[in-house]
């Protein structure tokens, strides 16, 4: 007779070393970009076999494909949360400036979406492409958020591709420029974060007709950062 709890544990463990090889693989990719990235380094960051990787997975392509469907799920549990959590009674322009600031808390504190998406942009076509298509669907959300906010008289000049690369530009220059950032800000991550989203955050009020007053003043990201789906915030 089969033990019915003994297989429980056993795909219990399966899913829990598949996690271990996505969360070792996230890290390495959004560190040294896909390419650059061995199955045989996953293994060793992952402390599992090569032949188990194979096992799971197949190839470093199809790791890349679920990390992309956890990174899709991450950020539609964001925005999902940022709709329910932001007051709808707001004007849409501080509704979206509250959204676009908690937003970029988020991103700021755990960086991997940013850099995994810059990954794919320096690497195969169809890495990007899947990404792409992915976040596409989750754009909507925000989309529709924008053009209330342009109905109301602001970002009338913009789109939702200029947000986005704005967003983009802002989220992943701490990663891509971190001895800049160090030498603007100082040796302290967290400190050097939250000055660099007060940047963020005092650039794009004056587009949302925000006064400087209504800017959050958090002593700490973690006070703005949105949870999501994810334990702690964090996708993986």
């Amino acid at each position: 007779m089969v033990d019915k709890r003994s297989g429980r544990q056993s795909a219990e463990a399966a899913e829990q070393t598949k996690r271990s090889i996505l969360c070792a693989a996230a890290d390495l990719f959004s560190q040294k970009g896909f390419d650059k990235v061995s199955v045989r380094e996953i293994s060793e960051a992952a402390g599992v076999s090569h032949g188990l990787i194979r096992h799971h997975f197949g190839s470093k392509e199809q790791i890349w494909h679920r990390i992309c469907d956890e990174i899709h799920l991450y950020i539609q549990g964001l925005m999902h949360t940022l709709v329910e959590e932001t007051d709808p009674a707001l004007p849409p322009n501080k509704r979206l400036f509250q959204m676009m600031v908690r937003l970029m808390a988020s991103l700021l504190i755990d960086p991997r979406p940013s850099r995994l998406a810059a990954s794919a942009m320096g690497s195969k076509e169809e890495l990007f492409d899947y990404l792409y298509d992915l976040t596409g669907n989750t754009e909507k959300v925000f989309l529709a958020e924008l053009e209330r906010t342009q109905q109301a008289g602001y970002l009338t000049d913009s789109n939702m591709a200029e947000i986005k690369w704005f967003c983009c530009m802002f989220s992943d220059a701490p990663a891509t420029l971190r001895p800049l950032l160090t030498q603007t800000y100082g040796s302290n991550n967290d400190e050097a974060l939250l000055a660099h989203w007060r940047l963020f955050a005092r650039l794009i009020a004056p587009l949302l007709g925000i006064e400087e007053s209504e800017i959050p003043d958090p002593k700490d990201l973690r006070e703005l950062m949105v949870q999501g789906t994810c334990v702690d915030g964090h996708m993986l």
